[in-house]
C-alpha cells in the first residue's frame, strides 16, 4: 500500500498492510475509517478551499540539480587558451529560457563517430571544426562561413589535405587562360618585354624621371585580353564558394577518413598520418598545376593553336 510507514493524523498510529484507509477526496488526506467516521470530517478540513493538498512525508526528495544533465557552461567572454579542447556549441533549452554554450564533449556522436574519432582526424585546430560538425549532422544544413577557405580557395583545401576538390577549384580558375592560353601568354610577354626595358634603361637621371617612365609605360601598355578579365571573376566565384562550403567538405572528408580507418589495427597511427594539414600539399598543388600547365603549353606549341583559336573556327 502506498500509505505504508505514513502516520495518520488523528490517531498518530502508522498505517500498515491491514490498515482500512479512507482518504479526503478534497485534499487527499489518508485516516483509519474508525478516526475518520469518529471526527465525521476531515483532520484538515479547515484548510479546504485555500489550494491545500496533502504531501506524503515519506516520499523521496527529487534532487532538481540531479534531474538537469550536466552542463558546462561557458561564457561569451572566455579567453582563446581557455578554450574546452573540443570547443563550444550553442545550446537553447527546452523550456524557452534564455539559450548559453556549452562545452562539448569527446563522448557526443556525430552521425556513426564521436567527437573524440572527429579531433583525431582534425588533429590541429579542433575547437573550431567539431561546432560545425555538431551543426552539420543535426540540421543537415551544408553551408557555414570560413574565412581561410574564402581567401586561400584551393590552397586551402590542399592544406587540408582534401586535394581532389582542391585540384578541380584551381582549375576552374584557370580553366579560361588555358584555353585562351596564346592570348594570354602574348600579352604577358609583351607586359613583360615593355616593363624589363623601364627597369634596365640607364637615362633616368632621377626619380621624376622614372615615374614619368613608369606612367608611360602604363599608357603603353597594351589592353587587358577578356580571358583575364573573365578569369579574375571566376576565381573571385570559387574564392566564395570555397568560403561556404570548405567546412562542409572538410566534414565529408573526415568523416571518409574515419570510415577508412575503422578496420585498421593502428588506427590511431592511420589517421594522424592521413588527417591534419600539410604545407607540402600546398607545394605539390602548384607543382601539379605548372606541370599541367606546361604540358598544355608544349601541345600549343606543336599545333600551333590555342582551343580559344580552334573554338572561334566553329562559331564564325
Amino acid at each position: 500500500m502506498k500509505y505504508d510507514g505514513v502516520t495518520c493524523s488523528v490517531c498518530n498510529q502508522v498505517f500498515d498492510g491491514d490498515s482500512d484507509v479512507v482518504v479526503c477526496p478534497e485534499c487527499g488526506t489518508p485516516h483509519h475509517r474508525d478516526c475518520y467516521e469518529k471526527m465525521d470530517a476531515c483532520i484538515n478540513e479547515k484548510k479546504h478551499g485555500t489550494g491545500f493538498l496533502w504531501e506524503n512525508p515519506n516520499k523521496p526528495e527529487i534532487n532538481e540539480e540531479k534531474k538537469k544533465p550536466e552542463v558546462t557552461v561557458i561564457p561569451l567572454t572566455t579567453p582563446k587558451e581557455e578554450m574546452p579542447k573540443n570547443g563550444v556549441i550553442g545550446e537553447r533549452p527546452a523550456d524557452g529560457s534564455q539559450p548559453f554554450f556549452r562545452e562539448i564533449k569527446g563522448t557526443e556522436k556525430i552521425g556513426n563517430y564521436t567527437v573524440d574519432d572527429y579531433a583525431k582526424a582534425v588533429v590541429k585546430n579542433v575547437p573550431k571544426f567539431m561546432p560545425r560538425f555538431l551543426m552539420f549532422d543535426k540540421t543537415k544544413r551544408k553551408t557555414s562561413w570560413n574565412w581561410a577557405a574564402f581567401f586561400f580557395g584551393p590552397f586551402y583545401l590542399a592544406y587540408r589535405k582534401m586535394y581532389k576538390p582542391a585540384i578541380l577549384a584551381l582549375l576552374l580558375i584557370f580553366l579560361i587562360p588555358l584555353i585562351c592560353f596564346n592570348e594570354v601568354t602574348e600579352y604577358y610577354q609583351d607586359s613583360f618585354s615593355k616593363y624589363s626595358q623601364v627597369l634596365t634603361s640607364e637615362a633616368f637621371e632621377n626619380a621624376s624621371q622614372m615615374d614619368q617612365a613608369m606612367t608611360e609605360f602604363e599608357k603603353d601598355l597594351p589592353p587587358q585580353p577578356f580571358a583575364i578579365t573573365a578569369a579574375s571573376y571566376v576565381e573571385m566565384f570559387v574564392d566564395v564558394l570555397c568560403g561556404i562550403f570548405a567546412n562542409y567538405l572538410y566534414f565529408n572528408h573526415c568523416t571518409k577518413l574515419l570510415d577508412k580507418a575503422k578496420d585498421k589495427e593502428d588506427r590511431d597511427e592511420y589517421l594522424k598520418k592521413r588527417g591534419g594539414r600539410s604545407i607540402l600539399g600546398i607545394l605539390v598543388l602548384i607543382v601539379a598545376f605548372y606541370l599541367i600547365a606546361m604540358v598544355i603549353g608544349i601541345i600549343y606549341h606543336y599545333i600551333g593553336t590555342d582551343l580559344a583559336t580552334v573554338l572561334r573556327k566553329f562559331v564564325k
